[in-house]
């Protein structure tokens, strides 16, 4: 295989070096009229040496990095199969189908055109699956924020504009802050994936009793809405300035 194959080809090279080097120095020699004192003679006989001593490490230097490149590739492959993710362990089945999962539904269907999600590849499916479902909680949060902002302010906060400048005028920024640091306390104590659950799955804390197929199909098809609709509104503000509501000529 390739793996291999290279150690050889650094080999063949070294040898083609010391050639070189061997060929060269005696066309040198050969051009040479006049005697060749022993101390000349020794100086050459060194440098023969040091160039062969060089190629050799040479090629000792590029075998190593060879089996190192390979080892390691071959490690992660190994790796990849048990590797802890975001959703669990295991590199799940042969069988595994991405196409037949919860969220491949109409109107596209399994619409993956730039091959993420690959059949047999459980752990990268979960991961996937988690992130997208995080990403469009947050979007949804996000989205519905911008509109309601420029209705309600909290007391303390009147003077805060509305839109992206919120984040980064005191006190809004203020609440940014401890809204991240609250978030991120929560995502890494209490709302953490585990290998045992579907991803995104913290539970029923409400008891409302609606993790059904239909409602997690909901959730997906609105957190993809919602990513869409969220990066809609910064960019418009970036470009008119104007808040999500503003955008509308209201």
């Amino acid at each position: 295989d390739g793996s291999s194959a290279l150690p050889m080809v650094s080999l063949l090279g070294a040898a083609g070096v010391v050639g070189a080097a061997i060929r060269n120095t005696g066309s040198r020699t050969a051009r040479r009229a006049e005697p060749v004192s022993a101390a000349a003679a020794g100086a050459a006989v060194a440098a023969k040496a040091g160039a062969a001593a060089k190629a050799a490490a040479a090629a000792k230097g590029a075998t190593a990095t060879t089996s190192a490149v390979g080892g390691s590739a071959g490690l992660g492959s190994t790796t990849g199969k048990v590797k802890e993710g975001v959703a669990g362990k295991g590199g799940g089945s042969p069988s595994f189908d991405p196409s037949v999962q919860i969220g491949a539904m109409p109107p596209l269907g399994f619409f993956d055109p730039a091959g993420f999600s690959k059949k047999g590849d459980e752990t990268g499916f979960r991961n996937l699956r988690a992130a997208e479902i995080k990403h469009g909680r947050v979007a949804m949060m996000a989205a519905l924020g911008a509109v309601v902002q420029h209705y309600v302010k909290f007391p303390g906060f009147d003077s805060v504009p509305s839109g992206l400048a919120a984040a980064i005028t005191a006190p809004g920024s203020y609440g940014f802050v401890a809204l991240f640091t609250v978030a991120g306390v929560l995502e890494l104590s209490a709302w953490t994936e585990s290998s045992d659950r579907e991803p995104g799955n913290f539970g029923d804390p409400a008891g409302l009793g609606q993790y059904t197929q239909e409602f997690r199909e909901r959730e997906l098809n609105n957190g993809r809405f919602a990513m869409f609709a969220a990066l809609g509104i910064v960019a418009a503000e970036l470009v008119t300035g104007k808040d999500a509501i503003e955008q509308f000529g209201l």
